[in-house]
Order: structure tokens, then sequence, then C-alpha cells
């Protein structure tokens, strides 16, 4: 690197795909590269045409260059066009991973093989460094476990916790069946149904905020229900869900199913989010469908007993804290989740109100939220651990010392 000492600014490249603005910690990442005083930062959108003809005279310009989640999270399709030229750089490269588990349409498997043709000298998982030691090792110089963080600027308490007219509210995409994973599921699914019977505001659903929504609704919520983000199985290959797809594919009759990984896709990132949901009213139903509507109506016990029953849970497993936890910690609004490691950063019952996974507890749990200072004293740990800790400044830091210490 060119820069003489660990003071000085690292001039960066940070590569981002500009495609949505639904998943706010796409922003955040961004955000903290823009404003840390550790790098100079160069963005730089990688989903242009242009792009590939600017990257390199911009290789030379730099002392690093970092790749966001957003470059490989839903697709590889934008960050492969500059794969030979990243292969071909002088400067260390390092690259964050988005969606640490097997999609439909979003493979580890090419994920692993794009890595391998310009081998990163740092992958930064989202996992437990030996998830992301089994998943990248063999195609990375090392992998450092660097997980998500908390955006003060963007999440903070605007309401105290009386304020807030809703009791438990979630945003989240429902998992599919193909994770062999329903803990997600299950848990928005009761709160969900049973909330309301038990006196409780309850606003769920599968719809999806920018930042400045999303950070609203939370300082709606005196409380949100989550769980760890990822699964339990972990493939190099995506074989179990490979073969999901092909089962699901052969049982969808007559009609023609776009698949997730079609060239369409790109074009879908494209349309507005009015065009998006006509789109997905449109192919749900009729001779002509998509892939990702199909696997919605998907039994997902019948999927679980062909796949998955029987199988035990791995030691090393694609388990991780999300940003959303971050999130919710920011604006003081206490989560309510199944037991879980957490990147080992969240203790429960300290930092979080614990639900058994077979709910047999709800009654505590429920009573403990009802209680404004035991809810009170739970969202201030967190809130205090997370600003001292766990911030984006923070994360900047450890970044800045890996690009640093090579």
């Amino acid at each position: 690197m060119t820069t003489s000492s660990r003071e000085s600014r690292i001039r960066v490249l940070v590569g981002y795909a500009n495609y949505t603005d639904r998943l706010s910690y796409y922003d955040d990442w961004l955000d903290a590269f823009a404003t840390s005083p550790h790098f100079d930062a160069v963005p730089f959108d990688i989903v242009p045409a242009e792009a590939r003809e600017r990257l390199p005279a911009l290789l030379g310009e730099v002392d690093a260059v970092v790749l966001l989640h957003s470059t490989n999270g839903d697709t590889t399709d934008y960050l492969e066009p500059h794969a030979a030229t990243l292969a071909g750089r002088k400067v260390p490269l390092l690259t964050f991973v988005g969606n640490e588990v097997s999609l439909p349409g979003s493979p580890i498997a090419e994920k692993r093989h794009l890595f391998s043709l310009f081998r990163p000298d740092i992958v930064a998982t989202q996992l437990l460094p030996e998830a992301g030691q089994y998943l990248f090792g063999d195609v990375a110089g090392r992998v450092v476990a660097i997980p998500h963080a908390l955006n003060p600027a963007a999440y903070r308490p605007l309401r105290a916790a009386q304020d807030r007219p809703i009791d438990v509210g979630a945003r989240a995409v429902r998992y599919l069946a193909h994770l062999g994973d329903d803990d997600r599921n299950r848990i928005l699914d009761w709160f969900r149904t049973q909330g309301p019977g038990r006196g409780l505001a309850i606003d769920i659903s599968d719809g999806r905020f920018d930042r400045t929504g999303w950070a609203d609704f939370l300082n709606r919520s005196k409380a949100t229900v989550a769980t760890e983000a990822g699964t339990w199985f972990l493939e190099r290959d995506d074989a179990t869900v490979n073969a999901i797809r092909d089962y699901i594919l052969s049982r969808s009759g007559s009609a023609f199913v776009i698949r997730n990984d079609s060239a369409l896709r790109t074009l879908g990132h494209k349309l507005p989010g009015w065009a998006r949901d006509l789109a997905r009213k449109v192919l749900r139903h009729g001779p002509l469908r998509h892939e990702a509507l199909v696997n919605e109506a998907v039994d997902p016990a019948e999927i679980h007993a062909r796949f998955f029953a029987g199988r035990e849970r791995p030691a090393i497993n694609g388990k991780c804290i999300s940003s959303r936890h971050f999130d919710a910690a920011g604006t003081r609004t206490c989560q309510i989740m199944f037991p879980g490691r957490f990147n080992d950063i969240l203790v429960a019952d300290e930092h979080y109100l614990a639900l058994e996974p077979d709910f047999s507890n709800i009654d505590d749990v429920l009573r403990r939220f009802a209680d404004p200072d035991q809810r009170g004293a739970i969202v201030d740990r967190l809130h205090a651990l997370v600003l001292d800790r766990h911030t984006y400044a923070n994360r900047m830091e450890t970044v800045a010392r890996c690009l640093v210490d090579g």
C-alpha cells in the first residue's frame, strides 16, 4: 500500500451495486466509508455499462479496494464483468459477502467461483469465523468476521416507549422452505395470529421500507420480533437447494417458469416499486410464472420431510446477527427472539427477551414485556453496548486495520 503510516487516510475504491433502496444496510455501509476519518473513499457503482471502462484507471489511483455486500448479495451478475480487471490489481482487495446462504438464484457456488477468479486478499464474513472460513477460506487470502453494525445517525430513539402505538411490529420477508429453517416464520406467525388475542397491537407483514421508513416504523414500535439470520445448513456447492429447485420446478405443470437466475432478473431490479408489484401479480398465476412466486406456494412441511427430516444441525452453521438487530437497538425497540449466539454479541434476557422455540415461556415473556421497567432495562443495556462497541465507526476501524496489516 502507498500509505506511509497507520494514521494515514487510506484512499479506497468502494465498490457497490446501486439497484435497490429497500435494503438499508447497503446505504449504511456506503455512508460509513464516505464519512470515516480512516478513509478517503471513492464510491464506485459497478452496475452502469460504462463502469467497466472506468475501473482500470481508478485502480491506479487508490491504495485499496473494498467491495460491499451489494456487489454479490442477490446476484453476481453486476460484479462478473469486472473480475478480470480486479484480478490484475496491484492493491489489496477486501470483499464483504451478502446472503451467505444458498438461495434459489443466488448460490454460494457462484460467489466462490467469482472470488476464485480475482482472489480477494480478505473476505469479510457476516458469519461466525469458522463458518466464513468453511465457505471462503480456500478462495481468499484470509477470512475475517465483520458483522453488521449500528448507524446511529439513521437509527436513534425519537419516541418514548409509552408514545409508540404499536406493541409488536416487524417487516420481514418469509424464509423459503429451501433453507430448512422456519424459525423466523414461526415466530412471526405466532405474534401475527395470537398477539391480538393477547391484547397486543400488532403490525407484521413482509412489506419493505427504505431506510427512513424503517427507522420511523421502529420508532412507532415498542418491540419487534426476530431470530438469528441465516440457516443451520451451509453448503459450498448448493446441492440441497439445487435439488429442491429441480423438484419444485418439475411439479410446476404446464406453466413456463422464469427462473430466479434468469437474465431477466437484472431487468427486474431496474423496475420502479409499483412496476415490480404489478409484475408479481401478473406472474403469480397463469401460463407464465416466476420461480420466486412458485416457491412461495410450496408446502414447507413437504419440503422439510423430503429434504431435511432426520438431518442433524451441523456444528458449523450459517446463523448470525443481522443489521435489523442493530437497527432496533439504536431506536431502543425491545427485541423478542429465540435464543441464539448472535455472533456472541447479544446475551439472552440481558439484551433481548428470550422466547423458547416451543413458546413454552410465552406468558413470562409477555409479562416482562408489559413491565416498562424490565423492558426498559433490556433496551438500555443493548443500546449502551451497541453505541460503545458496535457502530459502523467501530467497523471502519476494523477494516482499516485489516487493509493496513494485510
